[in-house]
């Protein structure tokens, strides 16, 4: 059976304090959630996107627990690193809720926490199983604005990940050389197997208009 899906995905201007402003963090204390975007305690953003954590020291070896929701409305979270010298880390998942966040291990200086200019769309599942041979067209339309985006596939199943996997692995190598980094209404055609798709947004805040269709005898 055949597969079309469309939809339309703009971020807004990125924020690195809209989740929690700067304040000295505790290991196993969760941050207080006081940025702008936060509403009895639950940061809202406007789509869902990565979420930014900024540390005033570069000595950090602080390990930080993400809590929230995605754009389906499923509850999330994840453990992420700060690694070497670098005072900020970002979150793999994509998150339209977070709830809370908890630091742990050494933590030298202030955290806060918001947005950086990354979010991708929900994964659109592909029938990969059913349809011989598997193609799959994809376009994207700059409806407004401008920014940069990339069309990604995954060969994890985002609904049943397998042991030891905590979130599906994005791959850009195959795809069609316009799908990648663009910044304007480009298409593409992929013709071969994997198992779901999105639209990574990676630079700007204007809005634009994924087309995914699958084709293939079933």
């Amino acid at each position: 059976m055949a597969n079309s899906v469309t939809f339309t995905k703009a971020l807004t201007a990125a924020s690195a304090t809209n989740i929690a402003t700067s304040q000295a963090a505790v290991a196993g204390t969760p941050l207080t959630l006081n940025g702008s975007a936060v509403t009895a305690g639950v940061a809202t953003l406007d789509t869902q996107r990565r979420v930014l954590i900024t540390s005033t020291s570069a000595t950090e070896t602080a390990v930080i627990t993400i809590f929230g929701t995605n754009q389906q409305g499923t509850t999330i979270s994840e453990t992420v690193t700060f690694s070497g010298s670098s005072t900020t880390l970002v979150s793999n998942l994509d998150y339209l809720t977070v709830t809370k966040i908890v630091p742990s291990g050494t933590i030298a200086g202030s955290l806060s926490a918001g947005t950086n200019t990354i979010g991708s769309s929900p994964w659109v599942s592909m029938n990969y199983q059913g349809m011989s041979p598997m193609n799959v067209s994809a376009g994207v339309e700059l409806v407004s604005g401008s920014g940069t985006y990339s069309v990604e596939y995954t060969y994890d199943d985002p609904n049943n990940l397998a042991s030891g996997v905590t979130f599906p692995f994005p791959w850009t190598n195959s795809s069609p050389g316009a799908l990648v980094t663009a910044t304007a209404t480009k298409d593409g055609l992929f013709n071969f197997p994997f198992i779901a798709m999105r639209l990574t947004i990676t630079v700007g805040t204007g809005t634009f208009r994924a087309y995914f269709l699958q084709a293939g005898i079933g």
